[in-house]
């Protein structure tokens, strides 16, 4: 392969992988998260530390990919005695997502407690209730009351998140049963914002035109072949 010819696959290369790499992104943001109603029972909320969701937080992103669930809140009872009966209670969450594009809506999954956005900020909810008689609790994200269950988890809520440049982001949202309770939180970056990029015909037209003044330069410089056409006169 000549020189020429070698650039021009570099170039084609280089192209290409400039059009994977639109479809990655960072992803950049802030949150709280306080009880919407305290009360002498009310649990204590942590919402940054350990191995929590940091605020601010940063992570790569890439289309198609769901990121592995992380705690995001750790919401723990108080001590208390069986005669305090049923606590109910909701936690209110503020994040802000700052990747450079401002947020054009917010809706959440069907059956969900509902999201909105406000001057870039996504504000959501989950509720709680505290059973202190048989010291269990549950956490959900889609309903008013939830039934302890053992631990398990589940995603409660998606929140679909749209981007003035097009791109869209899923939060996903589980639901938690346990006497201290440690809900996840995960990012899918459903699709990714706009870039203006060669369409993959552009890339053969291009190449192909290159490949063909590569060819013609050689030619010119190694003289004419002895089996070649004569100039008209």
């Amino acid at each position: 392969m000549s020189t020429g010819i070698f650039r021009v696959t570099a170039a084609a290369a280089a192209l290409l992988a400039y059009a994977a790499a639109a479809h990655a992104t960072t992803l950049n943001g802030t949150y709280t998260a306080i009880d919407a109603n305290p009360g002498p029972y009310a649990p204590t909320i942590n919402d940054d530390g350990g191995s929590f969701l940091p605020s601010p937080f940063s992570g790569n992103l890439a289309v198609g990919q769901t990121t592995t669930p992380t705690v995001f809140l750790q919401v723990a009872p108080i001590g208390g005695s069986a005669s305090v009966g049923t606590i109910s209670g909701a936690i209110d969450i503020a994040m802000s997502i700052t990747d450079g594009s401002a947020i054009t809506a917010v809706s959440a999954s069907s059956g969900g407690n509902g999201a909105f956005s406000a001057n870039g900020t996504i504000y959501f909810n989950a509720n709680y209730q505290l059973f202190y008689g048989n010291q269990t609790d549950c956490l959900s994200w889609n309903s008013v009351t939830c039934t302890p269950n053992d631990n398990t988890t589940t995603i409660g809520e998606t929140l679909k998140v749209s981007f003035a440049d097009n791109a869209v982001l899923d939060i996903n949202l589980y639901n938690w049963s346990d006497w201290n309770m440690s809900p996840d939180i995960s990012f899918e970056l459903v699709s990714g914002p706009n870039v203006t990029v060669p369409e993959p015909a552009s890339f053969a037209v291009f190449g192909t035109a290159l490949i063909g003044l590569c060819l013609a330069r050689r030619r010119r410089q190694s003289g004419p072949d002895d089996n070649s056409l004569p100039l008209a006169a």
